[in-house]
């Protein structure tokens, strides 16, 4: 039977030249033929059967030259695609040789990118040459202030483990600082603990190193300390022995000199000062600035071994009708306030060394402003009232010879008011329990604090007492 004829250019190409290794839908025409490949690569037909070699075979060796000389890379051209046919997918064959793809593989290497690769810039560099310095990180703000915060840790802990030195101790024997702390002490001037007291002690206590401090024992007299200076040092002595303890376990043994008067026994007027030292710095802080401390053995006043600021209390006034401290305080600060009166003021300033007149007006105007009042109840026979009233004021300066001066000129002066009398300077007499000049013993603020172990009002108490014991007035 004689064969059907193909029809078709596509039935022509399909039977005449088809492609060995892909598999085509029957509907597709094999991309076979001198068109597409190469002669040297394609074998005839006839040869089918045997396998194709694309590539060349390596050399045996890679030390010997190929017997044949490399073949160039080859790529398969693109020829346009019929229309009415279904492209796959373009592709190219080549060939490399084997000295080609090691030197692509090197070339591509971690080995071929490193420092020390041949022709790399990098090695270029000279051993002496210096080392670029390294970049350094900003630290934000937020990590600066972690690490301050983190430098100061311990300072921290530490601080909050321990007692500050204003905390109110709490010891059985002495009584507690009461809400508000205790009534403070105005002396006549500075150094009034040191009145009286012979030069050459004087002297001789400048020359303790501190820490130092003064004491001053409530309800005894210069003439009491001067009879038993020894039994009062001795209990001044063992008191702060306890509060010392209290600071350190196995403190130190607690040194207190006691006065000496001017003049010897014979004196007139009498020290009331101890010296206090041999002690912590530590238990001297703590007592200092507790100030006030009263026990059934004895009260005393702990004050700084210094000159603090000057008094602020100057005077008192009596004469006024009034009880009213504000009517008081308006008709002293008229009357500083006056132009003849600024004007002495602004003198008394201006010798003290302020540099310039505009700082000596300043310390004018705040002297006026800090004028504060104070009521005392007095009382005359029968229960009469008749107020008097401490005038209190803030000195600008710490010169002792201005503030003597000024405080002198304003207590001669006269404070009148239109409806409640005029006011004059009334004399000062220190209280026999605490020795302030604020009062006299009768209106002492001490023994109304509460737990309160000191001196009472009414009667000299027996807590402060050093005399020795022995029969009573009319006793057997």
């Amino acid at each position: 039977m004689k064969d059907k004829e193909p029809t078709s250019l596509k039935a022509i190409s399909q039977t005449t030249r088809p492609y060995p290794s892909t598999p085509r839908p029957s509907s597709q025409t094999p991309h076979t033929g001198l068109r597409y490949f190469p002669q040297n690569v394609l074998t005839n037909d006839d040869d089918m059967e045997q396998p194709l070699s694309i590539l060349p075979e390596y050399p045996s060796s890679p030390t010997s030259p190929p017997d044949t000389p490399t073949p160039a890379h080859r790529k398969i051209s693109e020829p346009s695609q019929p229309a009415d046919l279904l492209v796959f997918r373009e592709f190219a064959v080549t060939t490399t040789t084997p000295q080609e793809i090691t030197a692509t593989d090197a070339k591509d290497s971690d080995l071929n990118k490193s420092m020390h690769a041949p022709g790399n810039v990098m090695v270029d560099q000279t051993m002496d040459a210096p080392p670029s310095p390294p970049t350094t990180r900003v630290q934000t703000v937020e990590e600066e202030t972690i690490l301050a915060h983190l430098t100061l840790a311990d300072a921290n802990r530490s601080a909050l483990s321990q007692n500050g030195i204003n905390h109110r101790t709490i010891l059985p024997q002495f009584t507690p600082t009461p809400i508000g702390g205790f009534p403070k002490v105005h002396m006549a001037h500075s150094a009034q603990i040191f009145d009286h007291l012979d030069n050459k002690v004087l002297l001789a206590w400048f020359q303790v190193e501190h820490p130092k401090f003064m004491v001053r024992v409530f309800d005894l007299s210069g003439k009491d300390v001067a009879e038993n200076t020894a039994i009062t040092a001795e209990r001044i002595r063992a008191s702060i022995s306890i509060i010392a303890d209290f600071v350190h376990q196995e403190a130190p043994p607690i040194r207190v000199s006691p006065p000496q008067p001017q003049g010897g026994r014979g004196a007139k007027e009498f020290p009331v000062g101890f010296l206090v030292h041999k002690i912590s710095e530590e238990a001297r802080n703590l007592i200092v600035n507790q100030r006030i401390w009263s026990s059934t053995n004895i009260t005393f006043e702990a004050l700084p071994f210094n000159c603090p600021s000057p008094p602020e209390l100057l005077f008192c006034l009596s004469g006024f009708t009034t009880s009213d401290a504000n009517i008081v305080r308006k008709a002293v600060v008229d009357i500083w306030a006056h132009d003849d009166n600024r004007h002495h003021i602004d003198d008394a300033f201006s010798m003290c060394g302020f540099p310039d007149d505009e700082l000596v007006y300043q310390a004018t105007r705040n002297l006026i402003h800090s004028v504060r009042v104070e009521t005392l109840d007095f009382k005359v026979t029968g229960g009469l009232s008749v107020p008097r009233f401490n005038i209190f004021a803030t000195s600008p300066t710490n010169d002792a010879k201005t503030w003597t001066e000024l405080r002198g000129f304003l207590r001669i002066l006269e404070y009148p008011t239109g409806l409640d009398g005029c006011g004059i300077a009334a004399a000062l007499f220190p209280c026999q329990i605490c020795h302030l000049l604020a009062h006299p013993r009768g209106l002492c603020p001490f023994p109304l604090t509460p737990q309160w172990n000191g001196p009472k009002l009414n009667n000299r108490s027996t807590a402060n007492s050093t005399r020795l014991p022995g029969r009573s007035r009319g006793g057997r």
